[in-house]
């Protein structure tokens, strides 16, 4: 996987994880606690109303999210460009996008079944 600001490519079928911690406009982290919940989605385009990936993240380790993205997730996916943002919702019902939607590109694999 490559993440060059916010735009992620990775080969499809593999596996992969993205690690998700939050700051304040001060650089100081913000621990994510029970309660919280963190979206990520990834879609063909933005005003699709299809999700191609959707992970949901509730549970955390030392205040940060762990998304894990498995080869079956992408498995079926063309190489192709696809569009994701990452969203977190506070226990208090407050709402974030934290990952502003951004690039997220399948590349191709030569060893496969």
């Amino acid at each position: 996987m490559k993440i060059k600001g916010t735009n992620i490519s990775m080969t499809r079928g593999d596996s992969e994880a993205i690690k998700v911690t939050v700051k304040d406009t001060l650089g100081n982290t913000i621990p994510l606690v029970t309660g919280d919940t963190i979206s990520f989605t990834v879609r063909e385009y933005m005003m699709s109303t299809t999700k191609v990936i959707e992970k949901i993240i509730t549970e955390f380790d030392d205040g940060t999210a762990l998304i894990n993205i498995n080869p079956q997730d992408t498995n079926d996916l063309r190489f192709a460009s696809y569009v994701y943002d990452i969203q977190l919702t506070r226990g208090n019902g407050t709402v974030k996008t934290i990952i502003p939607p951004s690039q997220f590109l399948i590349t191709g694999e030569v060893t496969y079944d």
